[in-house]
């Protein structure tokens, strides 16, 4: 039996075991949960803006279309949860732990994950509006076709993550180790990968015109069919990149390691390629390439 609309707004429910609860329609605004067990419970429509959930056993909780301004998670252990269509702002997850949650279509605005352990957690669809992630260590997460306003994972950890097919503005990964990471498919404007490392990123068919790759390594990286028209690569590391039908040109490649680099039906007109050695670039298949260009004729 669900508990539908209720008024438990600035109530306290510290510590009160509410497993397997469900709740529909509640209006807890600014209510206390701390330390309660909330496994396995429900929210539907509630109304959580400013409720205090610090400290809760909380895994597998599902939460659908509510609204969470100013909530409060500081201390949680997340695990297992799913969020729906969730309106949040300036939620409080510091010291908090999330493993194997998934978000999707919610909003997520003023949201600060710095100093929150993220693993095998799932954002699909979601929004993030001036997303702090500076410095953070997350394993295995994937954040698909989301929307990312000024997003901050500068000297972020990023070890196998994904953010395919999502879209950015004036996203910052300066200094970020992404080891293995993936952009497939994702949009942005005024990207910025300064220093970062970027081993094995995956940026197949990315488009991130005018990027900022300076002094990035990149060795290994998939850029294939990405289009980087009038970015910056200077001081860069691409040994052995795969850039086969990159879009690259106007880029900057001053004093660039292109060991290896292979260039295949590239893109590459009017680049800067000062102090660097292009003769160290994969030579091109010729055959191959008249064969991709052969046109038939009638």
């Amino acid at each position: 039996m669900p508990l539908r609309d209720l008024a438990l707004a600035g109530g306290d429910y510290r510590n009160i075991d509410f497993q397997g609860a469900r709740f529909e329609r509640v209006d807890a605004r600014g209510a206390l949960f701390c330390g309660a067990i909330l496994s396995a419970s429900q929210w539907r429509s509630c109304q959580l803006s400013g409720t205090d959930f610090s400290g809760c056993t909380f895994d597998s909780v599902l939460l659908a279309d509510c609204v969470l301004a100013l909530a409060k998670f500081t201390g949680t252990h997340l695990r297992g949860g799913r969020w729906l269509r969730i309106h949040s702002a300036s939620v409080d997850f510091g010291g908090a732990t999330l493993h194997d949650v998934n978000f999707i279509d919610t909003v997520l605005d003023g949201l600060n994950l710095e100093g929150v352990q993220v693993s095998q957690c799932q954002w699909q669809g979601c929004s993030f509006r001036d997303l702090q992630a500076r410095a953070v260590h997350w394993q295995h997460a994937r954040m698909t076709q989301c929307q990312f306003d000024h997003p901050d994972f500068a000297q972020a950890t990023l070890d196998q993550c994904a953010f395919d097919e999502s879209t950015f503005v004036a996203g910052v990964f300066d200094a970020a180790d992404t080891m293995a990471t993936s952009f497939y498919r994702c949009q942005g404007q005024g990207m910025s990968f300064v220093q970062a490392q970027l081993a094995q990123a995956l940026f197949t068919h990315a488009q991130f015109p005018s990027a900022d790759f300076t002094g990035a390594s990149l060795d290994r990286a998939n850029l294939n069919s990405a289009d980087l028209t009038g970015s910056l690569f200077n001081g860069a590391s691409l040994q052995y990149a795969q850039c086969q039908a990159l879009k690259a040109s106007r880029a900057s490649f001053v004093a660039v390691n292109l060991n290896g680099t292979d260039f295949h039906a590239a893109e590459l007109n009017d680049c800067d390629w000062r102090s660097t050695d292009r003769e160290s670039i994969r030579p091109q298949d010729s055959e191959r390439l008249a064969a991709q260009r052969w046109q038939p004729t009638f």
